[in-house]
């Protein structure tokens, strides 16, 4: 809890100087909870809430495959592969949490009685966001970049809250990938990082 409320004003520290979240690199979010740069073959999950278990993992060739069948034929513009990078999240999550017991993990922080780790908005915004650098580094993402994840909170009155992120590479349009408020293997939202950062919470919660 400690380490949790730590990085939360780190987070917000950073952001009330002013350092801009479209040029931060996306592994500095990693970095703090010691998550390695990831590759297809050799990547580090978050397994516990607040990142405080890490999973290493690698995917099987077909596994893989069948993560890039997602993006066949190949999209046509950025709004198409807004909605290609959401059932793709959906299936690593899947693929992940089979690989790391995570598969129980329920929407928000409701246990609902799951015996199995449950995981937050650090561990989710984390966990995306190494989903996300996976499928750029395969270049199966060609209208958008990995953002650094986004934290609203403290500034603006809030409860704390991380996102992972992406940005529009053709006019820096910043997109909330949020998939903390559904369950494992369940899409997430995709919405404008200013109306995340207002305090957006989806309608069709679970």
């Amino acid at each position: 809890m400690r380490r949790q409320l730590l990085t939360f004003l780190l987070i917000s520290i950073v952001f009330v100087a002013g350092c801009s979240s479209l040029t931060r690199d996306p592994h500095f979010y990693l970095s703090y909870y010691d998550l390695k740069s990831p590759e297809i073959s050799d990547f580090e999950t978050c397994s516990s809430a607040g990142c405080r278990q890490l999973s290493r993992l690698s995917y099987t060739e077909l596994e893989w495959q069948n993560i890039r069948a997602l993006f066949e034929p190949a999209q046509q513009n950025a709004a198409e592969e807004r909605e290609r990078l959401l059932v793709a999240v959906a299936a690593i999550e899947t693929l992940v949490g089979d690989k790391n017991g995570t598969a129980t993990d329920s929407a928000r922080n409701q246990r609902k009685g799951s015996q199995g780790p449950q995981l937050d908005c650090i561990a989710e915004a984390a966990n995306t966001t190494v989903a996300l650098l996976l499928l750029q580094q395969d270049g199966l993402i060609r209208y958008h970049r990995v953002s650094h994840p986004q934290h609203r909170g403290f500034t603006r009155l809030q409860y704390p809250h991380n996102t992972a992120a992406i940005i529009e590479i053709a006019n820096n349009a910043h997109y909330a990938i949020d998939s903390w408020f559904f369950a494992n293997g369940e899409p997430p939202i995709c919405i404008n990082v200013a109306d995340w950062k207002a305090g957006y919470r989806p309608r069709n919660e679970k």
